[in-house]
């Protein structure tokens, strides 16, 4: 019960942080969540070939994609509000 709620706390304080440096002037730090989010996403899918060994070549491709676009979402949702609060100004 306390892990789930310790989860929904960080991922409010990660919006909160995104909405606070998408309203600085200076464009670009808004964009720090989103790349650390896919710079996280793309070591991610690279680490796979290190830490398993699915049984063929196409099955750990598959893998790989599946474990990139998983780690993505939160790349999506920072780049998404980076793009609304751009688009105010």
């Amino acid at each position: 019960m306390y892990r789930e709620i310790a989860v929904i706390i960080i991922l409010v304080l990660i919006a909160t942080l995104q909405v606070y440096l998408c309203k600085r002037e200076n464009r670009r730090v808004g964009l720090i969540l989103p790349v650390l989010s896919l710079i996280t996403a793309v070591s991610a899918a690279i680490g796979i070939s290190f830490y398993s060994s699915p049984p063929n070549l196409i099955s750990m491709i598959f893998l790989g994609i599946q474990v990139f676009v998983f780690m993505n979402i939160p790349t999506v949702i920072l780049t998404g509000i980076y793009i609304l609060y751009h688009g105010r100004r």
